[in-house]
């Protein structure tokens, strides 16, 4: 036991660690260098190709992040030409200032536009290069040097940073988190080593990472937890090291906001400047689920469940909440570095909350988690002297000794080795999908119109991919109705369709089926695609009367609920419904079908959608 328990130490406090352990985290993910293009990576080629493929949508080299930019007039006269979902937010804003990732994708198009594979070995360096920076800073703060070791391994081999290693358009992540980190050894080597250029280096690092990607605002919680628990100066030199990445910090916000970035009337986004109250709710509904999903149950896991399971579910990660910090205690109280994992970890949860919680958005936070983890884990192993010296005392901590093991040494590398599969089975319906809309040269002067749909953000990509892989696509292609259980068509009028959804459109999420509130499964997969709805519209309530120009047509909203969603609507036409111009397509079996109008006074009702997710 103790030849290999030595033999352990040796190989993990090696000077090579972090090349080994980020060599062995892309050598999981290498199977993304097949992957190809998917879902938001073609929104990224459409805003950034040349020749432009549509002059609309077109961005600079920096800033492919900015996809509508809240402008009254703007989204309008996009309503109106049928680009955005009749639904929209009136003032939608989803304009991320990212220039540094903007440029790498710039670059990707530019230089390699036909072989996405050297795009994914690119966000695979990115992606090593972030591990190697963490494994360095990690052997900077922990002693011995083989709990760095074990740390780096942890921070390799967690599935929650196989989205930004494996999909294109979630590179940000890593770029960020890499110049984060450079950020927090500059800083650490400045104020520990008297290594002056760091004084530098660190806020330009920082200001590196900000304008990769927002998760870089978590570098800041680490700083202030670096200045509270690990620095030695005084008070005032601690504040004082503060001042210039508070500097970059407040200047990035203000360019942030003088600029027009932000996300506003989205149901998905929350701006926590302009929506403070809102985001304080987010705050409480997400951080458990975010924390949880740092220590074993995944982040995102509440999407598949049930209003009333999730809620259960929320309630379990408040426990596990509770239970870790119990767990953690008798280091938190002993150790420095515990302290300062710990609080960064919890405060870079907080931008986090600022979307639906997914393990893709821990990617900085699991920075201090798998630092306190690899201390929890090597106090358990070394019996150190908190450690309880009877068996049945210490049968707790040894319980989640090998609990975390299993799952962040078993469990965990296994699913990012898969997480390629993941964003693959998702690309697979979006394409299938894409490939079964009409294609002949005729569609060009029609208007495709889909009258339902699992979520429109499945049906948006349709005619994009069709258009990127050259094949004639619709004049217009607007989608109608949207959710995952049965809507109810009729029509009133010769020129009028009505589509009421079971429950409405934009429901919230996890709400059972009307009429079938007792046999609602806890769990379903599809519960997660009616949240993508809300993308494009927050809680801002509909008028019965409102009526919106959509692509040609004017939709009526006829019934609302007490909320203020919207029912049933009336779509109007200038024509009759079967007039050759228009082009009537249902959601069937996965993919796109010729719908059969009912004749005028008949009702027509197209059961609940199949996602073939397996």
């Amino acid at each position: 036991m103790h030849q290999p328990a030595s033999r352990f130490r040796r190989v993990f406090g090696h000077h090579r660690v972090p090349f080994f352990v980020a060599g062995v985290a892309v050598l999981l993910c290498m199977s993304s260098l097949w992957l190809g293009l998917q879902n938001d990576d073609y929104v990224l080629r459409l805003v950034l190709s040349d020749p432009p493929l549509d002059p609309e949508w077109t961005r600079s080299p920096f800033d492919a992040f900015s996809f509508v930019d809240g402008d009254e007039e703007l989204i309008r006269r996009t309503l109106e030409e049928g680009r955005i979902l009749w639904w929209t937010h009136p003032k939608l804003k989803l304009a991320f200032l990212r220039p540094v990732s903007s440029v790498t994708h710039w670059l990707d198009f530019r230089i390699w536009p036909d072989h996405p594979w050297l795009m994914h070995v690119q966000s695979l360096l990115w992606f090593a290069g972030s591990i190697i920076a963490a494994a360095l800073l990690y052997r900077r703060l922990l002693v011995p040097a083989w709990v760095a070791g074990l740390a780096a391994l942890l921070f390799a081999v967690d599935d929650a940073h196989g989205m930004p290693a494996v999909w294109l358009a979630n590179r940000n992540a890593s770029i960020g988190v890499l110049f984060g980190l450079v950020a927090l050894i500059a800083h650490d080597r400045w104020r520990r080593d008297g290594w002056r250029p760091g004084a530098f280096v660190a806020p330009l690092a920082l200001l590196l990472g900000l304008l990769a990607g927002e998760i870089a605002l978590a570098a800041g919680g680490f700083l202030l937890a670096y200045a509270l628990f690990l620095d030695t100066g005084n008070w005032r030199g601690r504040l004082t090291s503060l001042v210039p990445g508070g500097l970059v910090g407040a200047l990035w916000w203000v360019t942030y906001r003088v600029m027009g970035y932000g996300a506003s009337g989205s149901g998905v986004y929350i701006d926590p400047g302009a929506s403070p109250i809102e985001f304080v709710h987010a705050v409480i509904a997400r951080a458990p689920m975010l924390f949880a999903g740092l220590w074993g149950i995944p982040s995102g896991l509440g999407h598949f469940f049930s209003q009333s399971a999730a809620h259960t579910l929320w309630l379990v990660a408040v426990g596990l909440m509770v239970a870790v910090t119990c767990l953690l205690l008798p280091i938190l109280r002993r150790d420095r570095a515990a302290r300062f994992f710990a609080l960064g970890m919890v405060l870079s949860l907080v931008p986090a909350c600022a979307t639906f919680p997914d393990d893709r958005l821990l990617y900085f936070a699991s920075f201090g988690g798998m630092g306190l983890m690899a201390q929890f884990l090597a106090a358990v192993w070394q019996s150190v002297d908190w450690v309880p010296s009877t068996r049945i005392r210490r049968l707790p901590l040894a319980a989640a000794f090998w609990i975390l093991v299993v799952f962040h040494l078993v469990f965990s590398p296994l699913s990012l080795a898969t997480t390629t599969n993941k964003v693959r089975v998702f690309g697979e319906i979006i394409n299938s999908a894409a490939s079964s809309l009409p294609s002949d040269p005729a569609v060009t002067d029609q208007v495709a119109l889909i009258v339902n749909t699992p979520t429109a953000f499945i049906s948006f990509y349709g005619p994009l991919l069709q258009a990127l892989n050259g094949h004639p696509i619709p004049g217009r292609t607007l989608i109608l109705g949207s959710g995952i259980y049965p809507i109810t068509i009729s029509r009133p009028a010769s020129n009028v369709i009505a589509i009421r959804p079971d429950g409405g459109f934009l429901p919230p999420h996890g709400i059972p089926r009307p009429g079938h509130e007792d046999s609602q499964a806890a769990f379903h997969p599809v519960y997660f695609f009616p949240m993508l709805d809300h993308l494009y519209r927050d809680a801002t309530p509909f008028e019965v009367g409102d009526r919106i120009s959509y692509g040609g047509t004017v939709v009526e909203v006829v019934d609302v609920t007490e909320t203020g969603r919207p029912v049933e609507v009336w779509v109007h036409f200038g024509v009759e419904l079967e007039d050759p111009s228009l082009l009537w397509l249902q959601w069937k079996g996965g993919v796109y079908a010729p719908f059969e109008l009912p004749a005028v006074g008949e009702t027509v009702v197209l059961p609940e959608v199949y996602l073939p997710l397996w």
